[in-house]
């Protein structure tokens, strides 16, 4: 059977272990490339997935205490790095690490404007700890993802509950939805523009080809007038006539004569 596991606050692993009767929520110990880790079951996988790690054992109570002393360890050693980087007066910001199981490895994950030289901190740690160092940059996104917060639609924000990877949300999709570039109800509290734009680019792409063009000459109200705007949730269309007069039309009241030109 392949498990999806838990590696610390950020990521998961696919574990394949025997078929013994392991469910969700349980602990189990795998091997990796530098030792042994433990993380919580949250999934239980089809055959089709790549196997990351090989099942060690499922934990035991006392293993399961071990974890809680060392997530009280990762608060400690969080802030003994800040002291370090700011020792070094090095411009990245630690959000998050991680003790392996057996205390080997921990690994740190930061953010940064720029990709930062921290061989000499690495080796200062390193030697000081015992244990192998490892940092990972990464982006504002992924840190959106692992500090869930509140969206401007109320909820937690979809990254943090379920998404499972990120995908492209463009300006073009902005443009798609009548929404203004750079305003605050199009960006999420990672500062990029909000995943959920994606879910309904499809429907909008539908209700697009129902629509006439900005620039097309219709037929509205018995009068011919040139499509100004359109309110693709309204189902309506703001027309402008020869006169200068503008009026807003039901889409199913209008009647197209000639198209403008192709919206990009």
């Amino acid at each position: 059977m392949l498990l999806l596991v838990t590696y610390g606050e950020r990521e998961t692993r696919v574990i394949k272990a025997p078929d013994i009767g392991i469910s969700k929520a349980d602990y189990v110990i795998y091997k990796t490339e530098a030792g042994k880790d433990i993380g919580q079951v949250i999934d239980i996988l089809p055959h089709s997935h790549t196997v990351s790690y090989r099942f060690a054992s499922i934990a035991r109570k006392e293993d399961i205490a071990s974890l809680k002393t060392i997530l009280g360890e990762e608060t400690e050693k969080l802030k003994e790095c800040k002291d370090a980087i700011s020792d070094y007066g090095l411009e990245m910001k630690l959000v998050s690490c991680h003790i392996q199981f057996d205390k080997k490895k921990i690994k740190f994950y930061f953010l940064a404007e720029t990709r930062i030289d921290y061989r000499l901190l690495l080796k200062e740690i390193s030697k000081k700890w015992n244990m192998r160092v490892e940092f990972q940059q990464i982006g504002a996104r992924d840190y959106a993802k692992t500090f869930p917060e509140y969206g401007i639609c109320g909820m937690k924000t979809c990254c943090s509950k379920f998404l499972k990877c990120f995908e492209s949300v463009t300006t073009p999709l902005l443009r798609l939805q009548n929404l203004a570039c750079g305003t605050d109800k199009a960006t999420g509290i990672c500062g990029k523009l909000l995943c959920c734009l994606k879910y309904e680019e499809e429907f909008y792409r539908e209700q697009e080809k129902i629509f006439p063009l900005v620039g097309s000459i219709v037929n509205a109200m018995g009068e011919e007038g040139v499509v100004i705007e359109k309110n693709i949730i309204s189902r309506t269309i703001l027309v402008r006539y020869s006169d200068g007069r503008k009026i807003v039309v039901s889409l199913d009241e209008i009647q197209a004569l000639e198209q403008g030109e192709v919206e990009k």
